[in-house]
């Protein structure tokens, strides 16, 4: 059902890193090049100059942050620096980094109230001020990030999780994964059945390799918290999508839908409300715990 006869020939990934050094596209020349030691107006001149001082490796991270909206220390430090000992050097380096980031502005930090976390690592980050401006220099845009509660925090952090183990699985040679979406790239708008547009709302959009063909996926990261009424009504969304056949008409399939879960409990409930749908549209769903996902993506890649 989510897998195309043929990988297509090019990737449609949508993301693009911006190179160090590049043309500043949006903002006038300063003299002198060097590393703002602060920004406490961001000026034209200070804009310019962060420009000219990000590494590579700075604008990856800042994109990062940008399509994931909130990023923990940790999970960032696990993306660039790929250790998962807080005590490494390489730990250490990252958190100098995104020191550096914030300090700039370009990257910002949730109260810890908010967040709840504790430690440097612990920080949720987002994308900052001079981030913003930097990004719109280069055509980059994004609806602007509020302070979460707590429920929404967990969640988006929750996606950002998967969306990093994902990476790590392709980094490692457990997955081949060719795209990863996350909101609002992710969404998709279809025309309902009185003519007009809807949107289906997935928290990810996910293609893996699977030889000459690839799996397409949308995934639902559930923490638990909603309600079954609400459940049902997100798996009426996703019956109306693949009715509107806008999806299978573009790429000539529709994705499977995963829904993961934090528990076996949780699963159970799921399951009793997808035995309420249409044998049409319940076929579409897979249902498995969070810490399960890779395996099982990896497992129907191979299948």
């Amino acid at each position: 059902m989510s897998r195309p006869a043929v990988r297509p020939g090019t990737s449609s990934q949508t993301t693009e890193t911006p190179r160090t050094g590049a043309a500043s596209r949006g903002f006038s020349t300063a003299n002198g090049s060097a590393s703002p030691p602060s920004l406490p107006y961001l000026t034209t001149s200070r804009l310019y100059q962060l420009n000219q001082s990000m590494s590579d490796l700075d604008w990856q991270l800042l994109r990062f942050v940008h399509d994931g909206r909130f990023a923990s220390g940790a999970q960032l430090i696990r993306a660039f620096w790929q250790t998962h000992n807080p005590q490494s050097a390489a730990a250490r380096a990252g958190r100098r980094a995104l020191k550096r980031l914030a300090d700039w502005r370009v990257l910002a930090a949730l109260p810890r109230r908010i967040s709840g976390m504790r430690g440097s690592a612990g920080l949720v980050y987002y994308t900052g001020r001079a981030g913003v401006r930097l990004l719109a220099a280069r055509g980059i845009h994004g609806p602007r990030v509020e302070i979460p509660g707590t429920l929404h925090l967990a969640h988006t952090l929750a996606t950002t999780e998967l969306a990093l183990r994902l990476q790590e699985a392709d980094r490692d040679g457990e997955l081949e994964v060719i795209e990863v979406q996350q909101e609002p790239a992710c969404w998709r708008s279809y025309p309902s059945v009185m003519g007009a547009s809807r949107t289906i709302k997935p928290d990810l959009f996910i293609r893996i390799g699977a030889g000459a063909q690839e799996d397409r996926w949308m995934a639902e990261v559930d923490l638990g918290s909603e309600s079954g009424r609400t459940i049902a009504r997100k798996l009426a969304l996703y019956g109306q999508h693949y009715r509107a056949g806008s999806e299978q008409h573009q790429h000539g399939v529709y994705p499977r839908v995963l829904w993961t879960v934090p528990d076996e409990r949780r699963a159970g409930q799921v399951r009793d409300v997808l035995g309420r749908q249409p044998a049409e549209t319940g076929r579409l769903f897979t249902v498995c715990w969070f810490e399960d996902t890779v395996g099982l993506l990896a497992s129907e890649a191979s299948s």
